[in-house]
C-alpha cells in the first residue's frame, strides 16, 4: 500500500515537472526567437534553461510512463538521472540570479528584452516581458525543488521495490522447502 502511494506521489511531481517544462520551452523560446529577431545574441541564461528543460519534457515523460514498471536498478537510473536534471536546473538558477528583482527594470533579461524593441521603433511589451521573465525565473526554481524530490523519492521507490523483491523471494523459497 505504502509503495503504490509512493508510486503515485511521484507520478504527480513528474507530471509537474512535464507540464512546468513544457512552459518553461515554449516561454524561453519565444525569448530567443526575440533575440534572433532583433539580431541580438541569445544569452547562456536562456540557452541552458532551455536545453534542460527539453530534457526534463523528455525524461519525466518517459518516467511517468514508467514509473509503475520499472525494476530496481532502472529505478535508480531514473534517480540518477533525476540528479543530473537537479543540477542542470539549479545552474540555470544561478544563471539567472540577476534576474529575481521585484522591480522589473532591475532584472537584466527585461532590459534586455525591452531595450532591443524600443531601439527598432516597435512596441516595447513592458509587461509582456515582466510576466516572462519572472515566469522564467520562478518555474526553474520550482523544478530545482521538483527533480530534488523526486531524486529522493526514486530512490525510496527502488529502496521499497528491493525489499518486496527480497521478501518474494524468501516466500518462495520457504514454499519450495515445505
Amino acid at each position: 500500500m505504502a509503495g503504490g502511494m509512493l508510486k503515485s506521489c511521484t507520478w504527480l511531481i513528474r507530471l509537474m515537472q512535464l507540464i512546468f517544462a513544457i512552459i518553461l520551452v515554449g516561454a524561453i523560446s519565444y525569448m530567443i526567437d526575440q533575440y534572433r529577431h532583433y539580431g541580438w545574441n541569445v544569452p547562456k541564461d536562456l540557452i541552458v534553461p532551455e536545453v534542460f528543460s527539453v530534457l526534463a519534457i523528455i525524461i519525466s515523460g518517459l518516467s511517468m510512463i514508467s514509473i509503475f514498471f520499472l525494476g530496481y536498478s532502472l529505478q535508480l537510473v531514473a534517480a540518477l538521472l533525476d540528479v543530473a536534471m537537479f543540477a542542470g536546473y539549479l545552474a540555470s538558477s544561478i544563471l539567472l540570479r540577476d534576474n529575481y528583482f521585484r522591480r522589473s527594470w532591475m532584472n537584466p533579461l527585461w532590459n534586455e528584452l525591452v531595450w532591443m524593441r524600443a531601439t527598432n521603433q516597435d512596441s516595447r511589451h513592458e509587461r509582456r516581458n515582466t510576466g516572462l521573465v519572472k515566469l522564467l525565473v520562478a518555474f526553474v526554481v520550482i523544478q530545482v525543488v521538483l527533480f530534488f524530490t523526486t531524486t529522493i523519492l526514486s530512490i525510496l521507490v527502488a529502496r521499497k521495490m528491493e525489499k518486496e523483491k527480497r521478501l518474494d523471494e524468501r516466500k518462495r523459497g520457504e514454499h519450495v522447502n515445505v
